[in-house]
Parts: structure tokens; C-alpha cells; sequence
């Protein structure tokens, strides 16, 4: 059977674009308590009690698992007045795969239908480089990985 993303994934592969980028920049993070969903940049995503609502360098928001904030960030002593706690890029964090991607695009992540623009990237965990087809997959504005992410050579 033919997973949704395989076909964005098989035009990003035989173009060769994919390459590795960490993120560079602290977001800020509170725990959910709640069921509920987020209007994030490339669409509605639904997040469960206990997950984080993130918030990144232009007040963009999104959801991520407890799990997956702890593997790729430290949390800091630093909270502001609304409850929300900043988290710097884990130094030893492997990064992503991403393509920039010259057409409006949709991918299937776990959270939902997301919607790209075009120039904007496709992104999956840089450990899953040899996966063909990873359900972990999002997207970035292009504007906003230009601003947090930089190329790992």
C-alpha cells in the first residue's frame, strides 16, 4: 500500500535536495492540560493533555510531545509571566533532514493534514535519514527556517 507522503518524498529523492540542519534558536514551551487544538501556520493540529505548545521566534505556534521537546531541547530556568519556559536546542541533537520545496505541498504527519506553501520545507528527525517513508514529518515556512535552522555540512 502507497503512503500519502511518498509522493513528495520520491520527488525530493530524485532530486538529491535533502540535507541536514540544526535548530539554532530557543522556543518557549507550557504543558498542555487539556485536549485541544492548535491553529499552527500549516494547519489545525490536535495535541493531547500533557503534550507542549510550542512557541517559536515568531509567535508561531505548535504542538510536541514530551518526549520529543526532551530529546531535542534543555529546559532553562527562565519562565515568563504567562507560565511559559524557555528551551535552548540540546548542543549534541543530531538535527533534520529537510528539502525546500518549489510547489504547494500537503504531507500526513501524526497530527494531522499540513499544508506547505511554496519555498517552504519538508522536515523529518535527521535518525530517520534512511527511512523512506517516516510518519514523523512536517513543515517548516520558509521564512521561519531561514531564521532558526542553519545548515549542517
Amino acid at each position: 500500500m502507497e503512503h500519502f507522503n511518498n509522493p513528495i518524498f520520491d520527488e525530493i529523492d530524485a532530486a538529491g535536495t535533502w540535507f541536514r540542519a540544526k535548530k539554532v534558536h530557543a522556543i518557549w514551551a507550557k504543558v498542555a492540560e487539556t485536549e485541544q487544538t492548535v491553529e499552527t501556520l500549516e494547519g489545525t493540529e490536535t495535541m493531547q493533555a500533557g503534550d507542549f505548545l510550542c512557541r517559536g521566534a515568531a509567535d508561531e505556534l505548535w504542538p510536541q510531545t514530551a518526549a520529543s521537546l526532551e530529546q531535542k531541547y534543555d529546559k532553562t530556568d527562565e519562565v515568563d509571566a504567562d507560565g511559559w519556559r524557555k528551551y535552548s536546542p540540546k548542543a549534541d541533537d543530531q538535527g533534520v533532514l529537510a528539502a525546500q520545496v518549489s510547489h504547494p505541498f500537503e504531507v500526513k504527519s501524526p497530527w494531522g493534514m499540513l499544508t506547505g506553501k511554496s519555498g517552504d520545507y519538508i522536515v523529518k528527525n535527521y535518525d530517520e535519514k534512511d527511512v523512506d517513508s517516516p510518519e514523523d514529518v512536517w513543515i517548516i515556512d520558509k521564512d521561519l527556517f531561514a531564521a532558526t535552522y542553519e545548515r549542517v555540512e
